[in-house]
């Protein structure tokens, strides 16, 4: 009985429904004190869960899920909707470079914001279409939230949840119009208007996005996202990053900071940079180790353009 509705609530139950589920308070202890149950807030317990093969944004997304449905499930629902950068956590966006100490909500009664045991309670007028229901729980929509968020972050943090977001196909074109209607006064709503007009809903993951990002913050004209290439044989690839005035390929590898890809896997991808090789191009391969030292990827990039200026 409490393990179904512990699905139901993310995951997390109360004491008192542990109790009432048929627990001692003793079966309660042990089995925080053993490890088989975590505590997410004060009175808000968990299984203990395994997380560490997963890729950090993801496993900070399940972290901060599970504490806003603690929160959630101490609080009365209908006074709160989960908002800001904890309704992209429900919703299932990335949420690289976003500070996640505090569960955001939005009151939905007459009392005031503020801070209160690790909750940022924020004050705002929402509009219908501006909350939706997930995993039980009343929450801005992925808009809402998109756009909330983005006005308290980096232009590069927006770019990463907005690219998310239209590759998803999450935000509709109205819900664009209306959001910069709505936030056009609001601290930080330059920062949505400059991610929005950069963002691509080609960029197929977080490290595409961040490295869109650094490329264009270092003066790298713009490239052509996800083109193909073939050759006398068929299709050959589709790569990353395209700049056809260099004749360059640039392609990010999100695997290398996670594990090493199989022998297989080594192989097919030199037999495909060898077709783009020989189809003249400059193949440039970066990884998550180069957005700590961006200065040797840009290096290496304008040495592919040099080079493919020479060719020329």
């Amino acid at each position: 009985m409490l393990k179904l509705l512990a699905e139901q609530q993310g995951g997390v139950f109360s004491r008192q429904q542990a109790i009432s589920g048929g627990y001692t308070a003793k079966q309660v202890r042990s089995r925080l004190d053993d490890g088989r149950w975590v505590r997410i807030r004060h009175g808000q317990y968990a299984e203990q869960q395994d997380l560490s093969a997963l890729e950090p944004w993801v496993r900070i997304r399940q972290e901060h899920r599970r504490m806003v449905h603690a929160v959630v499930n101490s609080w009365r629902r209908s006074a709160i909707a989960v908002s800001h950068q904890s309704a992209l956590a429900v919703h299932g966006l990335p949420l690289w470079g976003l500070d996640l100490l505090q569960v955001h909500v939005t009151r939905l009664d007459d009392l005031t914001g503020g801070t209160v045991s690790g909750v940022r309670h924020h004050v705002g007028k929402l509009a219908e279409s501006d909350l939706t229901e997930v995993e039980g729980l009343t929450a801005t929509s992925v808009a809402r939230a998109v756009f909330e968020t983005a006005c308290t972050t980096s232009f590069e943090v927006a770019v990463v949840s907005l690219d998310a977001a239209l590759r998803d196909r999450l935000i509709s074109s109205d819900d664009i119009v209306r959001l910069l209607d709505v936030t056009e006064f609001w601290p930080g709503s330059a920062t949505v208007r400059a991610a929005l007009g950069f963002s691509d809903a080609r960029s197929e993951s977080v490290g595409e996005s961040r490295l869109r990002v650094l490329l264009h913050n270092h003066g790298l004209p713009a490239p052509v996202l996800q083109y193909e290439f073939h050759d006398a044989n068929g299709f050959v690839a589709r790569v990353d990053f395209y700049f056809p005035e260099f004749h360059t390929v640039v392609e990010f590898d999100g695997r290398a900071k996670y594990g090493d890809a199989s022998a297989d896997v080594l192989v097919r991808e030199k037999i495909r940079e060898d077709r783009l090789r020989a189809l003249g191009l400059q193949v440039v391969r970066s990884d998550w180790t180069d957005f700590n030292r961006p200065d040797l990827l840009l290096a290496r990039i304008h040495q592919a353009f040099a080079r493919s200026q020479r060719a020329a």
